[in-house]
């Protein structure tokens, strides 16, 4: 038996009914499970969905059978995804079918090692479950493949059988020792291929609603810990024997990750996939390492970040150009920024804490003492600056990194906005796709979709990679704005209302559910003049705007004295005439719909002549408050100033959306409760097929 499998028999268990279920003779065997850390296993959804609806209400009904015959019985903490009716349950399982079962009385077992990889790559890898023996009983099997994929879907395992039983086991790399995925089962007509759940969509259950996030948060805190006291210890360990199997000891190796991980477990998580890779992106620009795609990586923990920036081959022979000999230094500049930036948050009154009585201290101290075996100089006299960064009592000038803002010349903490493109109608779908715009112009697409789907069900459609790209652009107290790139048909759809998250009935009331215009700001552009030059006038007009105060001037100049029933509206030539000669600070305003009728109209009228704002109103014209509306925008306007922190345009949209909230029907409210801005500069993204050149964000 190698060293690799009597570590993982150890720790793989047999699932199956309780009672009768430990039995090695019993028929109610579901199939196989392995502890990550103390009191927890990972297995498949589909595994503990044989056990019915008592299991998916929580109930203490899964039986947990360790090799050495111990006996426990846990209970499911969240199975992805939950069956629609767990008395009959779906076959085949949906993605990603994972399972964390809770198992209390199990205190001190062995556990296997999740690999902190965000990326995967073709690796030789070893299957391991319980399958059906004579007699009835589950024996021990193990079996060789290669994995492939596992970047936005299942990691394919080719070469290998995997017998009945053995779903919920694990994948485990033979190279470096450690879980790269989860067993899901044979692939369909395929005898010698199998499927399984890559590690990384284990943050799954970060989405999977409050209970879920917690229960993964403990889970894996638990699981680093679990390691970093069995590696200090004297008996074997799992990272111990990762340094057996890559000899060498190049680089960011696996007793520097116990270590590292064992302190970051005691850290607060991070707030976002955004913060963690702004830190990962400035310890890589600090030793002159690209930095990693956005579109790719969402790491939910500080260990992922870390995963990042060590062995960018994957365990791939360095070739020429490796960048091996700076992972440490990488990885101890992360860990430097890391600390820093927990310090800075827990000086502040309400800043997380560490669950450690000295987390940050044991952080630091592991930092200082990695780095005074940093090869490169300059790295060295770089870590304590770090560090000091994040004291209270520190200069934010003294280093850039200590500036969340300083990104612009530095790329560190570089924030980014969401820009969501959408397509006009094609055979009744619109195509779509979704970018982040960072702060010092860099365009990273984050998903799209070119099939499309109709208008009606465009908000479902993108839900799930807005809510990625939200989690990447929030960084710090940066929360990222979302500009929606529209034809002007859909100027009217209520893509303020739109959620990135739907709200739970077991969830509290929490931000991330909110209407995004109620939480952010949330502009349009146009994107039919995006597909022409930029005009003289666009550029005129946007610098009048970003000069100071703004001032109304009705889009449709009869309405605001007249209504709509104006016996003689302004024609397009007039209103041309009208709207170019208007002051550079104006903004063309409106009380009705601007995606139809005489304001679509008039809109595109006033965008010929190079307005880049306009406000109005979704409604109909069935109203007699034309007048007052334009009053009311006229003040707010006036109201705007620029420069000393004030908030722009777009803020205070959001801020009036909230006030309208549950304020009744009043005149005083009623007037915003369904305003619409446009916010369009003309220094913003070019469209898709042209080359992508996009200059810092507007101010």
């Amino acid at each position: 038996m190698s060293a690799v499998e009597s570590f993982v028999r150890a720790a793989v268990v047999r699932i199956g009914a309780p009672g009768d279920g430990y039995d090695r003779r019993s028929p109610a065997f579901w199939g196989s499970g392995f502890f990550v850390a103390p009191g927890w296993v990972l297995t498949c959804a589909h595994v503990v969905g044989s056990g019915g609806g008592a299991v998916w209400r929580g109930e203490r009904v899964i039986g947990v059978t360790t090799g050495a015959g111990q006996e426990f019985a846990g209970e499911l903490v969240c199975g992805l995804p939950p069956p629609a009716d767990p008395e009959r349950p779906p076959s085949p399982w949906g993605d990603p079918d994972l399972a964390l079962v809770r198992v209390p009385e199990a205190t001190d077992p062995s556990c296997l090692w999740l690999s902190d990889r965000s990326a995967l790559a073709p690796a030789e890898v070893g299957l391991y479950g319980y399958m059906a023996g004579p007699g009835g009983g589950q024996v021990f099997a193990g079996g060789a493949g290669l994995a492939s994929g596992g970047s936005g879907g299942p990691l394919m395992l080719s070469g290998s059988y995997l017998p009945s039983g053995c779903s919920g086991g694990p994948v485990v790399d033979q190279q470096r020792g450690s879980v790269i995925g989860v067993n899901k089962g044979r692939a369909r007509g395929e005898a010698n291929s199998a499927l399984a759940t890559p590690i990384t969509a284990l943050r799954t259950f970060c989405d999977a609603g409050p209970a879920a996030l917690g229960a993964w948060q403990e889970a894996l805190r638990a699981h680093d810990e679990h390691h970093l006291a069995r590696y200090l210890g004297s008996g074997p360990s799992w990272p111990r024997l990762q340094v057996e199997l890559a000899p060498g000891g190049q680089g960011f190796t696996a007793d520097h990750r116990a270590e590292l991980y064992g302190r970051f477990a005691e850290l607060p998580p991070p707030a976002s996939a955004g913060q963690v890779l702004a830190l990962v992106d400035e310890a890589r620009r600090g030793v002159l390492m690209e930095p990693y795609a956005v579109e790719v990586h969402a790491p939910s923990s500080w260990r992922e970040g870390a995963g990042l920036i060590y062995d960018p081959h994957d365990g791939l022979p360095s070739g020429p150009g490796s960048t091996r000999d700076l992972e440490r230094e990488a990885v101890v500049l992360y860990a430097a920024h890391v600390c820093a930036a927990l310090s800075r948050a827990a000086a502040t009154p309400d800043g997380p804490r560490a669950t450690g009585p000295d987390a940050l201290g044991a952080l630091r101290t592991w930092v200082e003492t990695m780095s005074r075996s940093l090869r490169n100089g300059l790295i060295r006299q770089r870590v304590p600056r770090i560090l000091d960064s994040g004291r209270p009592a520190a200069d934010p000038r003294a280093d850039p990194s200590a500036d969340p803002r300083a990104g612009a010349h530095t790329g560190a903490y570089a924030y980014a906005d969401v820009l969501v493109e959408i397509d006009p109608d094609l055979y009744g779908t619109h195509a779509w796709r979704i970018k982040l715009v960072r702060e010092d112009g860099e365009v990273t697409p984050v998903r799209h979709s070119e099939l499309g789907v109709p208008r009606t069900e465009l908000e479902g459609d993108i839900r799930s990679a807005l809510a990625t790209a939200l989690d990447r652009g929030d960084i710090g107290e940066h929360l990222a704005a979302v500009d929606f790139s529209l034809p002007r048909a859909l100027f009217d759809e209520p893509v303020e209302t739109w959620r990135a998250r739907e709200p739970r009935a077991d969830e509290p009331f929490s931000p991330h559910t909110l209407p995004l215009g109620r939480r952010r700001p949330v502009a349009l552009r146009d994107a039919q003049r995006r597909l022409q030059q930029v005009t003289p006038e666009w550029r005129r007009r946007w610098t009048g705007i970003a000069r100071g105060a703004l001032d109304a001037v009705p889009l449709c100049l009869e309405v605001p004295e007249h209504g709509h029933d104006a016996a003689l509206p302004e024609d397009g030539d007039a209103a041309y005439g009208r709207l170019l000669d208007a002051p550079l600070h104006a903004v063309p305003v409106h009380c009705s719909r601007g995606g139809s009728g005489r304001g679509a109209a008039a809109l595109g009228v006033a965008l010929a002549a190079g307005h880049p704002v306009a406000l109005w109103r979704r409604c109909d014209e069935r109203h007699t408050d034309c007048a007052e509306f334009y009053d009311r925008a006229a003040v707010l306007l006036r109201s705007l100033r620029h420069g000393n922190g004030n908030p722009r345009l777009p803020e205070l949209v959001r801020s009036l959306r909230n006030q309208t909230v549950g304020q009744g029907t009043g005149p005083e409210v009623a007037w915003a409760r369904q305003l619409v801005l446009l916010y369009d500069p003309p220094h913003g993204q070019q469209p898709a097929e042209t080359t992508l050149h996009a200059p810092p964000l507007r101010r």
